[in-house]
């Protein structure tokens, strides 16, 4: 594994075979990229972890701003324990006018860019058909 001042190497399999060190643009769209795919996992659903995932955030008994709450909270927390690249994660629950079927939020928090600790930004939004994107805003 490549260590660059003492870090382990999160990149992907084909960052990594490709070769080439990522540069900040490489590092948030990697980090936005495993982001994806990690709301993307319903909780149950890895047999090895039974704890990764997100549990269903469409539950109609709790009323929008518990849900919303729940669903921030949810997110916060599994970022925390398995994207170890960002540390100091908080998200915040945005409002969707267009789709109210459709979660949005904004998760801040800060990684380690070239041995420098930067605060970095994405924007995550999550269907009600389950499809989910996050980009790092700015980009």
């Amino acid at each position: 594994m490549r260590k660059a001042q003492g870090l382990p190497d999160y990149r992907s399999l084909f960052e990594r075979l490709e070769g080439r060190v990522p540069a900040q643009v490489d590092s948030l769209t990697s980090v936005a990229r495993h982001l994806q795919n990690m709301l993307g996992t319903r909780a149950g659903s890895v047999l090895a972890l039974p704890d990764y995932g997100l549990p269903d955030l469409n539950d109609m008994r709790l009323s929008l701003h518990e849900s919303l709450t729940q669903s921030r909270l949810s997110i916060e927390r599994f970022i925390q324990a398995y994207e170890p690249r960002l540390s100091k994660v908080r998200v915040t629950g945005v409002p969707e006018a267009c789709d109210p079927l459709a979660l949005a939020f904004v998760i801040e928090a800060a990684l380690v860019i070239d041995g420098v600790l930067q605060a970095v930004v994405f924007n995550a939004r999550l269907s009600g058909g389950g499809h989910v994107e996050v980009l790092p805003d700015g980009l």
